[in-house]
């Protein structure tokens, strides 16, 4: 069952690339491959061993889910499919034959093998190639399908960015897990790979391509078809290399089991226990993966240096803000500010020492800007925001302001900044239109304008623009 399992997990891989393909432009070669694929996916669940494995492991609603859900896949028009997503429910669809994998797994009442180097082994089997075959899977079927449209928005622009990293994390991964077991395996040579050979070969024209579908400027000068290729050979190429290490698996686990005979434990027969022992992990990596996401996503939305949110984030939540204070009542107060004199504080004390100075900056800000509905952003340089929601003008000014004493109270020396001598901030305030359809730039306008009000003042102070 194991074996059928991994052939409808690369089958659905395909249909889901192609389908994208077809989604676009009509292509009879493509279109007459995908109804066999189809067809053989399909054929697989009528398969005697299947009937017998899933009845055996009590997996018989299981089995029925993945058809019926594949046939109501398989039934969606080509003019539906964008609607639809697609591409998301054959991922999810994907998703349940993993967990299917695992569930098997499970019913089998497997044990792990103590061994270093035999874990290493099957961490990379059951969990670093399937999941870089996946990564490679989705490349393929999300760049096919942006080069028959012709067109990506910065949403799928940035996935499969995302998709593209995983890859290159994931190689990098498996070779150091193959350092690890080469050293701690005395009879294995450094000839000895779980990657192919000729693999960068046909990454690095891969990866070109996935940059210059992500240049907005650019477009790769390649077919859907011709992309959709290029990443299946990178799959097959891992064929090979997998292989070997299921050998190597099997007769380690074999060695094991004369061992585990002596000493009267459980023991593993072959080439089957190995597979199933590999899937046995893949819960594990499969929570593992999710959280790396969230990770992924976190660092896209988190300024380096100082911890709070970027600007590609307050151009997110400014909206959602907005739509609360409306619904809930309130005023939305915008606060734009800049630390004084900040380049001569560099030029005087250096660039590192700068950075501490915005580090101490954004502490101040963090620690006031507590409340439900208040955020804080660092938008470039020494330029910060700050939203936040008030009942009226009187207090937020007073509350804005608390930033600016407590920073000046921080008594960061900077003789540059007379007559003041340590650092200070100056900032604009505006209260936010009550308006749905508010547009950001002319509030970002507007609030500049204050801030240039407050600078051209004097430094050290706010201007409240009404």
């Amino acid at each position: 069952m194991i074996n059928l399992l991994y052939d409808t997990l690369t089958d659905l891989q395909k249909i889901r690339g192609y389908s994208q393909i077809s989604q676009w432009e009509q292509h009879d070669k493509i279109n007459e491959h995908l109804k066999q694929i189809k067809q053989q996916f399909l054929d697989r669940f009528k398969n005697k061993q299947w009937l017998y494995e899933t009845d055996n492991l009590h997996l018989q609603s299981e089995s029925e889910h993945l058809i019926s859900e594949a046939r109501q896949l398989f039934n969606i028009k080509p003019s539906e499919a964008v609607e639809r997503k697609t591409f998301n429910l054959y991922s999810n669809l994907i998703t349940d034959i993993l967990k299917l994998m695992q569930l098997t797994a499970d019913n089998s009442n497997l044990i792990l093998d103590p061994e270093l180097d035999t874990n290493y082994l099957i961490d990379v089997l059951a969990q670093q190639v399937p999941y870089l075959a996946e990564s490679v899977g989705r490349v393929r079927g999300m760049g096919s399908g942006f080069l028959a449209k012709k067109e990506i928005t910065a949403d799928e622009r940035e996935r499969l960015h995302n998709f593209q990293a995983a890859i290159l994390t994931r190689i990098e991964s498996i070779r150091d897990a193959q350092d690890v077991i080469i050293k701690t395996s005395s009879n294995l040579k450094n000839s000895f790979h779980l990657l192919p050979d000729k693999l960068d070969q046909f990454i690095d024209p891969l990866v070109n391509k996935c940059l210059l579908l992500e240049d907005e400027a650019d477009c790769p000068d390649i077919s859907p078809e011709e992309f959709f290729r290029l990443a299946t050979q990178v799959i097959d190429l891992l064929s090979s290399p997998y292989q070997t290490g299921i050998v190597l698996l099997t007769s380690k686990l074999k060695a094991r089991q004369t061992q585990h005979l002596l000493q009267g434990g459980f023991i593993f027969f072959g080439t089957a226990v190995a597979i199933a022992l590999m899937l046995y992990f893949n819960r594990a990596f499969f929570l593992y993966d999710q959280k790396l996401h969230g990770e992924m996503e976190k660092l896209s939305i988190t300024d380096q240096l100082t911890g709070l949110h970027n600007r590609r984030h307050f151009h997110n939540v400014f909206p959602r803000e907005l739509r609360n204070t409306l619904r809930h009542g309130g005023q939305l107060y915008l606060g734009l500010l800049d630390v004084d004199n900040f380049k001569l504080y560099n030029d005087k004390y250096g660039h590192p020492v700068g950075d501490q100075a915005l580090k101490h900056i954004a502490m101040v800000m963090n620690g006031i800007l507590q409340r439900a509905g208040d955020y804080c952003f660092r938008i470039g340089g020494e330029e910060f925001c700050f939203l936040f929601n008030e009942t009226d003008d009187e207090k937020a000014k007073d509350f804005a302001d608390r930033i600016r004493q407590e920073i000046e109270s921080l008594g960061i020396v900077h003789e540059k900044n007379k007559p003041y001598g340590v650092v200070t901030i100056s900032f604009g305030l505006i209260r936010i239109p009550e308006n749905l359809n508010c547009n950001l730039e002319q509030v970002m306008t507007k609030v500049d304008e204050a801030l240039y009000m407050a600078k051209e003042a004097g430094r050290n102070q706010y201007v409240y623009l009404d």
